[in-house]
């Protein structure tokens, strides 16, 4: 049983960043009734990391929690960067598959990648192994994430972060086109003009470095070997 001192509580702090927040609350609470410390931050967006930074030093984490999904490049981009610039180390729980995702993760910095079937038991004990220093993934699936990602061609490595660079609603309509949907088809489904849709299908045009709609309907599916469809 933990003691109730402030000191030791605060080393039993723990930073979670959740892409849900719904997901994070849940996950808040159970580490509570486990008497840990946890403090839910919002999930740092893009322009905000300086806010981000300074709430995570005011709040002395140990050990912090990323809680999200890395199956389209946006947020795959995001924890990289959160994950890449200390100052905890990190655990990452997610539903997206093992495979070369997990090792870009874990090359950019992060001490484990763990499923979101882990159990609370199970990590609580990754976030104790962490905090002493002590590994907290199966070193064979590290290696293996890490092999896999290597394993991407480097021409695919160059696709996919510019693939980073698109937000999620680009990404989803890349998908459509994929799909073989028209700009007007797009358009009424998302409720918006066929010249908004012409526009960021212009912007996904320029960060892919392609000219045509045919090249970047390719590169998505090129892209489709790293990221499963956008769900």
């Amino acid at each position: 049983m933990f003691s109730s001192t402030s000191a030791e509580r605060k080393d039993d702090r723990i930073a979670l960043v959740a892409e849900r927040r719904l997901v994070g609350q849940a996950v808040e609470a159970a580490l509570r009734a486990r008497e840990l410390d946890p403090v839910l931050f919002a999930w740092p967006r893009h322009g905000a990391l300086g806010v981000f930074r300074a709430g995570l030093d005011r709040s002395a984490a140990r050990v912090g929690v990323i809680l999200c999904a890395l199956d389209s490049p946006d947020l795959l981009h995001d924890v990289e960067v959160v994950v890449g610039r200390g100052p905890v180390p990190w655990l990452v729980l997610t539903d997206s598959r093992e495979g070369p995702r997990w090792g870009a993760v874990l090359e950019a910095g992060a001490t484990a990648v763990l499923p979101t079937s882990t159990t609370t038991a199970g990590l609580v004990l990754a976030i104790r192994e962490t905090r002493a220093g002590r590994p907290s993934m199966n070193k064979m699936a590290r290696a293996r994430a890490i092999r896999q990602w290597h394993e991407v061609a480097q021409e695919q490595h160059v696709l996919i972060r510019r693939m980073e660079q698109l937000t999620r609603r680009e990404f989803e309509i890349l998908g459509h086109l994929y799909d073989g949907w028209s700009v007007s088809r797009i358009s009424a489904a998302a409720g918006v003009s066929e010249s908004t849709v012409r526009s960021q299908v212009k912007s996904l045009r320029r960060k892919l470095g392609v000219h045509s709609q045919l090249a970047a309907v390719a590169a998505y599916r090129r892209s489709l070997e790293v990221f499963p469809r956008y769900r």
